[in-house]
């Protein structure tokens, strides 16, 4: 009982980290549905077969990209793709916005009300193509140079990627914003035809409800369909991720 109430209390005062406490069956594995395809299963591991598990797998990571912090070197490398122009709202003030050229001639000029200028450039990614801005009502705002047709909340930021060994699936992630202190999560899977990483299915899922996944950290492939990863906030712990093709 005594336990009981204090992981109620500790529930009570972290609403977006703990929803329940956890069976031992629950813990030993969970299934997640991230769309008709494909599911994940999450059993949760020990802190030193985590360990184990992450150095006998370190070959198997991508290397890291390169990272162009610096606004004037990225502006320098893309040349017009990249530029800050002035324009005037319907009450005749001028503003500043960012105009993005995509690799298909496409031109987007991107901005809010309060207006959007190369303040907010946080990073570029050469090896993906991928521009990372933030902003305080959105958070990662990235833009895949590659398709002028995906949003920001497709195209994720570089920062969180994890490349399964056989580069065909990916874990990809963008900070939302707001209060929020971690990142959403989603699955991708390469399309040979396209040539390009396609959504999934975010790893959140209410019906199966077992821990905030905005939470997690340091994903590490360990064969071509399973990764570990530790949950970073209350309750804690080390989780093995399997990624499972549904047959139909």
């Amino acid at each position: 009982m005594k336990n009981s109430l204090i992981i109620l209390a500790a529930m009570l005062a972290l609403p977006f980290t703990a929803l329940r406490a956890q069976t031992e069956d629950e813990q030993e594995i969970t299934e997640i549905q991230l769309n008709d395809h494909y599911s994940v299963k999450l059993r949760q591991i020990s802190a030193s077969e985590y360990t184990a598990r992450k150095n006998e797998s370190e070959h198997l990571q991508h290397k890291p990209y390169k990272v162009i912090a610096d606004l004037k070197e990225a502006q320098k490398m893309l040349g017009n793709k990249l530029k800050e122009v002035t324009v005037k709202d319907e009450d005749g003030y001028e503003r500043s916005v960012i105009e993005i050229t995509f690799k298909d001639k496409t031109k987007k000029r991107i901005s809010w009300e309060w207006g959007f200028n190369l303040d907010g450039f946080r990073e570029y990614y050469p090896e993906v193509d991928v521009l990372v801005f933030e902003n305080e009502a959105v958070g990662d705002y990235a833009i895949d140079l590659n398709d002028s047709k995906k949003d920001y909340e497709r195209t994720g930021n570089p920062r969180y990627h994890a490349v399964s060994p056989d580069k065909k699936l990916r874990i990809n992630g963008y900070y939302p914003g707001g209060a929020v202190d971690g990142a959403l999560f989603f699955l991708e899977k390469w399309n040979p035809k396209k040539r390009k990483y396609e959504f999934i299915g975010y790893f959140e899922n209410q019906e199966n409800y077992v821990f905030t996944f905005i939470f997690t950290a340091d994903y590490f492939w360990t064969s071509n369909s399973k990764a570990v990863f530790r949950l970073v906030t209350y309750p804690g712990g080390y989780y093995e991720m399997e990624i499972i093709e549904i047959e139909k």
